[in-house]
């Protein structure tokens, strides 16, 4: 039995990965980071921007990288992400919920990966050139430029992302894609019939690939709602170590540390292309997000440990097999 102690100790030697933020960057955020001990983030920036909006953010990154080097470093490669843990600092994986950044240039993803765009998701709850997001009335699966995004993503190194879109479009890409794609930030939808979570059907087939399925803690698609505890969240992790093994599943908050509800930013996020309709209401509504400040992670070391999780579980989840997915799909 891991006790509390043991738990901290363990969480600070480990290699903590966090599949998806999408906070208010900027260095609150950065030093929150470093005092919760997480080492590597992948933290969204695109979501509906065409290529000149995309471009821009990352030219922000760009600026921050130089800024705060004594907080964050870029991540390219696993061993960029060794390296932030050696020196103490956060890696960042720059990623996009959304290929709306690629527009219709299957090209460009070759570009983008060498400014560091190292997983995309292929849709974000709508329609595009791709597939079809969740939330879309009818979902016709895979496109047949969606089918080369998947090809092009395979072959320069980009994690293809299923977490937003819908079930035919999830299932074709599963079957496409030629490396292994994840779901970076998922609930179980045996849980909470949310169209936005996954099914086990989904998440076995995930598996068979050899992808990762990583657990967000979007409190109202949880079980029990805003209700819901860290304990309640290491629950859902375990329901997935169940379903699909222990060495197929990881940590994906969805974290939006920084930004209140409502505000602009949040209810663009939740507009179709950002402008065309209200897809949901979560720009606005009440959200509990149970494993709390990004400061506190080191807490959810010390839920596993009162689940009666071992070491090797406890750092498996936290960050190693995140590793090695990315090793399959970077490579």
């Amino acid at each position: 039995m891991v006790t509390e102690e043991q738990a901290r100790r363990i969480y600070r030697e480990s290699i903590h990965i966090d599949g998806l933020n999408i906070c208010n960057f900027g260095p609150e955020i950065f030093h929150a980071w470093n005092r919760g001990g997480i080492t590597a983030v992948s933290c969204t920036c695109g979501l509906w921007e065409n290529f000149k909006d995309s471009i821009k953010n990352i030219i922000q990154w760009k600026k921050w990288f130089e800024e705060y080097e004594d907080l964050i470093i870029p991540v390219h490669t696993v061993e960029d992400i060794y390296k932030a843990k050696r020196e103490k600092k956060t890696g960042v994986i720059l990623s996009w919920q959304n290929t709306s950044g690629i527009e219709d240039q299957i090209d460009y993803l070759m570009v983008f990966e060498q400014l560091g765009i190292k997983i995309m998701q292929l849709t974000y709850n709508t329609q595009n050139y791709s597939g079809a997001g969740y939330t879309e009335i009818n979902d016709s699966g895979i496109t047949g430029f969606g089918k080369k995004v998947l090809e092009e993503m395979s072959r320069v190194g980009i994690a293809v992302d299923l977490s937003h879109v819908g079930h035919n479009t999830t299932m074709d890409s599963i079957k496409y894609s030629p490396k292994p794609p994840c779901f970076s930030h998922v609930l179980p939808a045996s849980q909470n019939a949310s169209g936005r979570n996954k099914t086990d059907e989904e998440i076995k087939a995930i598996r068979k690939r050899g992808g990762i399925v990583a657990a967000s803690c979007f409190g109202p698609n949880m079980k029990k709602g805003n209700d819901s505890t860290i304990d309640d969240y290491v629950d859902v992790l375990d329901y997935y170590i169940d379903l699909v093994g222990v060495d197929h599943v990881g940590i994906g908050s969805d974290a939006s540390e920084g930004h209140a509800r409502p505000s602009s930013f949040l209810e663009w996020c939740n507009m179709d292309k950002g402008y065309a309709y209200q897809m949901t209401a979560w720009g606005s509504k009440k959200v509990v997000k149970p494993l709390g400040k990004l400061e506190e992670r080191e807490e959810l070391a010390v839920a596993m440990a009162r689940k009666g999780w071992s070491e090797e579980k406890i750092k498996k989840v936290l960050g190693l097999n995140w590793i090695k997915y990315f090793n399959t799909v970077w490579t």
